[in-house]
């Protein structure tokens, strides 16, 4: 890989990262409710289990999927599902905030759960398949997968530190009267959005 197509690939994951999107709405909510500390496990998982994706992509994962659109629109629809249900569970939260929900995905969000919602996540599927056609063609595709693993994991690090840190600092504010609950409603509808615009592209 080129000089030039490195710094590409630095930009384009900066930016496919720090964007708002599912993992970053999440690490915001996690800092808010929980504190930082509570959003490490995500801050940790989601670069694992995106890098997993983009080695799997250059591999040849990628054109699979491509190449059986029911396959993806099985994991594009179980990620809108789930940014759905999470929505549903943000509007829902009492005042007290997100600690009385259940389920498989409730918040926070173990180092596991993270690294595997990538796997149902709409973004990353669009952002590793992205990566796979414009950085991957040409000579030792793994080698270049794995450097975009690396590159996509420093990324996705930082900017899940910066909005766990942005939802941390806003917790004490967020903890008088009706304002968390405001907040997670309004986190929810963010996110209801999402999934609807994720349900919307191609």
């Amino acid at each position: 890989m080129s000089g030039d197509q490195l710094l590409a690939l630095v930009m384009f994951a900066f930016a496919g990262t720090f964007t708002p999107g599912p993992n970053t709405t999440i690490a915001t909510i996690t800092g808010a409710n929980f504190g930082l500390r509570a959003a490490v496990p995500h801050m940790l998982g989601v670069p694992v289990g995106f890098a997993t994706m983009l080695l799997a992509a250059a591999a040849g994962a990628a054109a699979i999927v491509l190449a059986f659109p029911f396959a993806a629109q099985v994991l594009k629809w179980a990620g809108v599902a789930y940014l759905i249900w999470l929505a549903l569970m943000l509007a829902r939260s009492s005042t007290s905030g997100l600690a009385q929900l259940s389920g498989p995905f409730k918040l926070p969000l173990t180092f596991v759960q993270s690294a595997a919602f990538q796997y149902l996540n709409p973004k990353a599927w669009m952002l590793s398949v992205a990566t796979a056609g414009a950085f991957f063609a040409g000579d030792s595709p793994l080698t270049r997968g794995a450097l975009a693993a690396v590159v996509f994991g420093i990324a996705a690090t930082a900017s899940i530190a910066v909005w766990a840190s942005i939802g941390a600092a806003l917790r004490g504010w967020l903890s008088q009267g009706a304002r968390l609950r405001i907040f997670n409603v309004v986190m929810g509808l963010l996110l209801g959005a999402t999934a609807l615009w994720m349900a919307l592209a191609q």
